[in-house]
């Protein structure tokens, strides 16, 4: 399967069709079908993640997203155009010592409760990219 690219703005009425669409290609991608929304969820939280901390709720700002399927998973990618990576950032690990009562990092512990692994790198132009890993039958 060609891998699957969308690019929305980053405004909240865009997270609908962009469940939509990765509820549909999970779901021809073989994840089962109890696990779709847990998958839509986790995506949707990295992608709301991106449009408020990469790109500040700018609409002129486009997150991106690329769904692949791979030999026993389906990858998804979340980019957007910050250069923010969480790893030394409040938040990172909500739930530990000092950070049990912060709000901020929900969204990431959400993501990587509901998938296997999540990750965050830079991409090649440093911009901010999330990477979430499915396993599929």
């Amino acid at each position: 399967m060609t891998p699957v690219r969308i690019g929305v703005p980053s405004a909240e009425e865009f997270l609908e069709p962009v469940q939509i669409v990765v509820e549909k290609v999970g779901s021809i991608a073989g994840v089962e079908q109890d696990d779709l929304t847990s998958l839509s969820i986790a995506v949707l939280e990295l992608v709301k993640n991106g449009m408020e901390h990469g790109n500040d709720m700018d609409p002129d700002k486009e997150i991106t997203i690329c769904l692949e399927v791979l030999p026993g998973s389906l990858r998804v990618q979340v980019g957007d155009q910050g250069s923010w990576t969480p790893a030394g950032d409040v938040g990172f690990k909500p739930g530990e010592g000092d950070q049990l009562y912060s709000d901020r990092g929900r969204g990431i512990l959400i993501a990587r409760n509901l998938a296997r692994w999540v990750d965050f790198d830079l991409s090649p132009e440093g911009k901010t990219l999330a990477t979430l890993i499915w396993p599929i039958p």
